[in-house]
């Protein structure tokens, strides 16, 4: 059946040359979403439940860390983690340093997810703030996002502030996750 439903597809996308166009098999009980564009270009990464788009008519985001967008399915729990940043079980700043900061602050995104029965894998979309954020920043931001997300990669925004919530805070990271339906219909508990 999923290769009969690929070659309609590729014949689709054959079709529709260079003109790229969003396929949403959703609510036909196939549980498969496509991404159509031109047969030669990978432009989706289907995460099981969680569609992440990078179309080749934008610029090649995986490169930077993130995807332009992601599509979450039907009968699924979104779950919103607030900004984590690089703080100890008191709430006090593990160091001064940016790098130590941005390390335990995705420790403790990880801590946020495993909690609510979530994995990286779950996160679609994240916010980082960046305290007087220059590029040399981006090298320990992009081994933390390697690490935590490989090649699937969230849709994120990065913004660069004079200041957070707290003195010397200099990073902080939100996420939404999409926690898929087990097997009976229920969504998975916490």
């Amino acid at each position: 059946m999923s290769q009969r439903i690929t070659s309609a597809v590729n014949s689709l996308v054959t079709k529709l040359s260079r003109r790229n166009a969003l396929l949403w098999l959703g609510g036909s009980g196939l549980g498969t979403a496509f991404v159509v564009g031109t047969q030669k270009e990978v432009i989706a990464i289907d995460k099981k439940d969680v569609l992440l788009v990078n179309p080749p008519t934008l610029y090649n985001a995986p490169q930077n860390g993130y995807s332009h967008i992601a599509i979450t399915p039907p009968r699924t729990r979104t779950v919103y983690i607030s900004g984590q940043f690089g703080s100890d079980l008191q709430g006090n700043l593990v160091s001064d340093d940016f790098e130590e900061q941005l390390v335990k602050a995705f420790e403790n995104l990880s801590l946020a997810l495993t909690s609510v029965g979530a994995r990286p894998k779950d996160v679609v979309k994240t916010t980082v703030l960046i305290v007087d954020h220059t590029q040399d920043k981006l090298i320990p931001l992009g081994r933390e996002i390697g690490k935590l997300w490989g090649n699937n990669l969230p849709a994120n925004t990065l913004i660069p502030v004079p200041r957070l919530a707290l003195d010397g805070m200099l990073f902080e990271i939100d996420a939404y996750a999409v926690i898929p339906e087990q097997g009976n219909g229920r969504l998975i508990p916490w």
